[in-house]
């Protein structure tokens, strides 16, 4: 059964309403924030010819198989949290991985999206960071 990445705020309350619908109807469900990246949550991603994407999301317990992605929704997630007492350009170069990074590999997986981030305004490049 495919899996579907739900991103979002933690606290999108229509988010969580989306999350138990889908739930209720028997989908295996893996719910993020971005803000969990890089501090709580770790990608892995790996493409072959042959196979695709192999590789994972893990954040707080629980994990995805990137090659188990078969949608993903896309809704206001908040900021990249990223650690302490780095200076403004470490920020900004930190910053400018983590988009490139996670957005990078999500952005390739072949699925079905909701909210593709290149047609979102700003894609990922629109996703700011926090952690000041």
């Amino acid at each position: 059964m495919s899996a579907i990445l739900v991103i979002a705020a933690r606290d999108d309350w229509p988010t969580d309403r989306v999350v138990k619908v889908l739930t209720d109807r028997g989908a295996q469900v893996f719910r993020m924030d971005t803000a969990e990246f890089p501090q709580e949550a770790t990608l892995a991603g790996r493409i072959d010819a042959r196979r695709g994407w192999s590789g994972g999301l893990a954040a707080s317990r629980r994990a995805v198989d990137l090659a188990d992605v078969g949608a993903v929704y896309l809704r206001a997630p908040n900021a990249f949290r990223l650690v302490e007492g780095m200076s403004e350009p470490e920020r900004r170069f930190a910053a400018a991985q983590a988009r490139a990074g996670f957005g990078g590999v999500l952005s390739a997986l072949d699925c079905r999206w909701v909210n593709h981030p290149a047609v979102v305004q700003g894609g990922w490049a629109g996703f700011t960071v926090s952690g000041r």
